[in-house]
């Protein structure tokens, strides 16, 4: 059965999906950045009547959303939306798009790199080297704000009845000082909200934080070809906990 976030694109339009995202705060030309890209959003064809499994997220999870599919092969079916899911606020305008009217048994899910952009007063995204040189800047949402507007996600989601599985946000070792400690908070507010809501947390942050070296491309915030294996490895057994616990 097809997904409806089954989109025909060549290889040419998946890469193009996937540039909003990964070029987000520094452009990368490094090969390994677009690694699985092509067969993310690829759904699955098969008629096998396995569990359904949706992942939501940037491109940190664009990057490690094939590899899952290949490690769940036999065990499930592994989807995602057509595009990057960007910050919370456009999760909150296409959540319902996104799931559709398909029965999901486990949902893995972020947002929180996006939600921690700097701004101009026009709502610009302003590149990370301009950033310390600004001073009518401000973060996409406040911590208040990704609060709110994650919960919301939160309560949507659980409607669909689906087993939900939150991912914390990798780290940004590009960024220095507060601006590093950006992404920890929200993940703080996230680990409140989904203990809250007795969602599982699947702690990608603390995973990867001893192996960033090895495992980020020179951008420090993407992932090579191995990062995104280890993650995918990661989220998978995430998923299969969930699965083994969902009520039959």
């Amino acid at each position: 059965m097809k997904s409806n976030c089954s989109i025909a694109l060549g290889v040419g339009g998946f890469l193009m999906l996937a540039l909003s995202g990964f070029a987000a705060e520094k452009k990368v030309a490094e090969a390994d950045l677009f690694m699985h890209v092509t067969n993310a959003f690829v759904a699955p064809t098969s008629a096998a009547k396995l569990p359904r499994v949706f992942i939501i997220g940037d491109s940190i999870s664009i990057g490690y959303t094939d590899p899952v599919r290949k490690t769940l092969q036999g065990k499930a079916e592994v989807y995602r939306p057509p595009e990057n899911c960007q910050h919370t606020g456009h999760g909150l305008a296409r959540i319902k798009t996104w799931v559709g009217t398909n029965k999901w048994d486990v949902i893995h899910f972020n947002f929180g790199i996006w939600d921690t952009h700097m701004l101009d007063p026009a709502g610009k995204l302003i590149p990370l080297k301009e950033v310390p040189n600004r001073t009518d800047l401000h973060i996409r949402y406040t911590p208040d704000q990704y609060r709110t507007n994650l919960t919301r996600i939160v309560e949507m989601l659980q409607a669909t009845g689906a087993s939900l599985v939150w991912a914390s946000t990798t780290p940004i070792m590009s960024r220095t000082g507060e601006r590093f400690e950006d992404i920890k908070t929200l993940n703080r507010v996230a680990d409140e909200v989904m203990r809250s809501k007795n969602i599982p947390i699947d702690d990608l942050y603390e995973f990867v934080l001893p192996n960033v070296k090895n495992w980020q491309n020179s951008d420090k915030v993407h992932f090579n070809r191995t990062g995104n294996e280890e993650l995918a490895k990661k989220v998978s057994g995430a998923i299969l906990e969930a699965m083994k616990t969902r009520p039959k």
